[in-house]
């Protein structure tokens, strides 16, 4: 495994973590596409999250929603807000 990638899997491990930790979001990092998969009310619809080709932000939603790799805590607040989101859509 390449470097780069061994780095974007552990950014996206401690971002699995935060949000189980501090928002109870269920998540999987998925290797093969080197993205977090984070669960949505939905059965089968997730919110994916990557490591952009630079290696300093997190993005999801096509890559319309960024934040630095840097602040995990704010990047899992910001990607929880979006759960919230896609969750109420189903209320």
């Amino acid at each position: 495994m390449e470097a780069s990638m061994s780095l974007e899997l552990g950014l996206l491990a401690e971002l699995r973590a935060a949000l189980a930790g501090e928002h109870e979001i269920r998540s999987q990092v998925r290797m093969e596409v080197a993205g977090l998969a984070v669960e949505t009310a939905i059965p089968a619809v997730y919110v994916w999250v990557f490591v952009g080709f630079s290696g300093r932000f997190f993005s999801w939603h096509n890559a319309d929603r960024q934040h630095p790799v840097n602040d995990v805590p704010g990047a899992a607040r910001r990607i929880a807000a979006q759960i919230g989101e896609v969750n109420q859509q189903i209320s």
